[in-house]
């Protein structure tokens, strides 16, 4: 929980933000992720240098211990609104068991509010002097400030902080799980939430963008055309909602589908949506609908390049774990160069039941949903 309270308490000074708000922008995000914190921010071209300073400055403030505490009883109350959130209780569910024993189990709301009590305002100034140093820091820049006197700017604000040390992120093997996993929450709810996961290993970049595809394929939350919602919603309209979503650790990512329907139709979904990535991972999809599917994540990863976040979040996320940045304009011809093989083989790398989880939450207590197919 560290992370969290300092990502909290680095951005919090009122009259820095006045500031930086004032010259046309400022600070836009900021969130605390399972491997990294960031910070998200833009200004006019014009006023790029003084909201580089005025950045600078917040990210290096003094903090009290009683801003500590004061941020520890805000912390306290997002918590308590995250344990009532049925999208974050998933989540949670999900990356606990799947993850069981792996660092990143510990990317877990609850043991974080568990442990909000005992932080203590010593260990958050170590933490922040371990963590916000010149050797842990990326800076990603889109657009066009100007270059010799941006960094200048950067070597007299941001130059300052210590060097330190870049933190290792290591590799650990995915745990082992034998059979398929279903972790339930009871909650007063009328409809189930429901998180069918499959943890995968570190995925090369063609087996990441096959997986891409697969999801594009499969239940893209913005393709009304997609399997998934086209079976489940549109021909056997059992759910509002169902999509499918892939997120990419620094050793290890995942497939995920997420629905919401009445606790009867719980175990029909769960088999349709086994059944279609099986029929992918056994016979593939035709060369139309791959090349159909290619073709539409090459176009979002070109309309990507007209998205600041989006290119400068992969390319720090990108930097630090791997120390090296690629190309944004080589995004679509990378997606373009996908083969079908490859999209098929994370399909069968997936289509095994065994190394599912089935995360529930709602009116569950007495659901013991059945793989049928």
């Amino acid at each position: 929980g560290l992370s969290h309270i300092l990502e909290h308490l680095v951005i919090s000074d009122p009259a820095i933000n006045y500031e930086m708000e004032s010259l046309g922008g400022g600070l836009s995000n900021a969130e605390t992720d399972a491997e990294d914190v960031s910070y998200f921010f833009s200004f006019p071209k014009r006023n790029v240098l003084k909201g580089m300073r005025a950045f600078a400055r917040i990210l290096m403030a003094p903090i009290s211990a009683g801003e500590f505490e004061k941020e520890r009883t805000v912390l306290g109350i997002e918590y308590a609104g995250a344990s009532e959130d049925p999208s974050t209780i998933l989540d949670d569910l999900f990356i606990r068991t799947a993850w069981h024993g792996h660092i990143l189990g510990r990317n877990d709301t609850v043991p974080w509010q568990d442990n909000l009590p005992y932080l203590t305002f010593e260990q958050f100034s170590a933490f922040r002097q371990k963590v916000n140093c010149g050797r842990n820091m990326v800076l990603a820049v889109v657009g066009d400030p100007p270059i010799q006197p941006f960094l200048e700017v950067l070597e007299e604000t941001l130059g300052t902080l210590p060097e330190g040390e870049l933190l290792p992120v290591e590799h650990f093997p995915l745990p082992v799980r034998e059979g398929f996993t279903v972790v339930k929450q009871a909650g007063v709810l009328k409809q189930v939430h429901a998180l069918l996961g499959f943890p995968l290993p570190r995925l090369t970049g063609s087996e990441r963008r096959g997986l891409e595809i697969l999801n594009m394929y499969l239940g893209d939350l913005n393709l009304f055309s997609s399997v998934l919602f086209r079976r489940v919603r549109e021909e056997l309209a059992l759910v509002y909602y169902i999509e499918s979503t892939v997120e990419t650790f620094y050793d290890s990512s995942t497939f995920m589908v997420k629905w919401i329907c009445p606790p009867f139709n719980l175990e029909t979904i769960l088999n349709v949506v086994l059944e279609e990535i099986g029929e992918v991972a056994r016979e593939g999809i035709s060369q139309k609908e791959f090349r159909r599917a290619r073709q539409v994540l090459s176009l979002q990863k070109e309309g990507q390049l007209e998205e600041p976040v989006t290119i400068s979040a992969a390319l720090a996320e990108e930097m630090i774990r791997a120390g090296r940045v690629s190309d944004p304009e080589l995004w679509p011809k990378k997606v373009r160069r996908v083969r079908r093989a490859d999209m098929i083989r994370v399909a069968q790398a997936i289509s095994n039941p065994d190394r599912a989880v089935l995360a529930l939450y709602g009116p569950v207590e007495n659901l013991e949903p059945r793989i049928l197919v």
